[in-house]
């Protein structure tokens, strides 16, 4: 009978950054360790920029949201001012364009 192959073992590794969790596993095929730890490093920082992506796609949704309860309210000059604050030069243009002061 042949000898049973030997069960090569594997490593799990997670990662938490703030909301985004990320686990792996890798087989134990004797990579470096020191390239693991750099491709720890890597997945570490690709989450950190998915984080941050999400994060400025959540205030520049707010951002629009805000600005367009002012523009539906006819507080145009303050929807312009919370545009040009928030450094949206293109939000306030269209803003201004769009919002029809309202009749006091």
């Amino acid at each position: 009978m042949p000898a049973a192959s030997p069960v090569s073992a594997q490593t799990s590794t997670c990662y938490r950054l703030g909301n985004i969790a990320s686990c792996s596993v890798q087989p134990g095929n004797g990579d470096n360790p020191a390239q693991q730890r750099y491709a720890g490093f890597e997945e570490v920082e690709r989450l950190r920029k998915q984080n941050e992506e999400q994060e400025d796609m959540r205030r520049e949704q707010g951002l629009r949201e805000e600005v367009g309860a002012l523009v539906a309210d006819g507080n145009c000059t303050e929807a312009r001012k919370v545009a040009l604050r928030a450094g949206d030069f293109a939000l306030a243009d269209r803003a201004g364009a769009m919002c029809k002061p309202a009749q006091r």
